[in-house]
């Protein structure tokens, strides 16, 4: 969810924005004790403390940008050269 800088995992809880590491990695963490009792916890995380962790740089979303250019019918053939 952009607009409210967080992530929605499978069983529609909110992951939110935790801290920014010095390399630029931003970390999304849920709530342990809402995860603990999850049904869907086995496919979300398999952490001992029960809690999922979303780790994106800050630029992904403008290197996910450069990868969907590259890998366009365009891209490619300039890719080749």
């Amino acid at each position: 969810d952009s607009e409210q800088d967080s992530y929605i995992c499978p069983n529609q809880q909110v992951l939110t924005y935790s801290t920014t590491d010095r390399k630029g990695y931003r970390s999304y963490k849920s709530n342990p004790e809402t995860c603990s009792a999850c049904p869907l916890l086995a496919q979300c995380t398999r952490s001992k403390n029960r809690q999922k962790v979303i780790t994106r740089h800050v630029w992904e979303d403008h290197k996910e940008k450069v990868r969907q250019n590259r890998l366009s019918v365009s891209g490619k053939t300039l890719y080749k050269k």
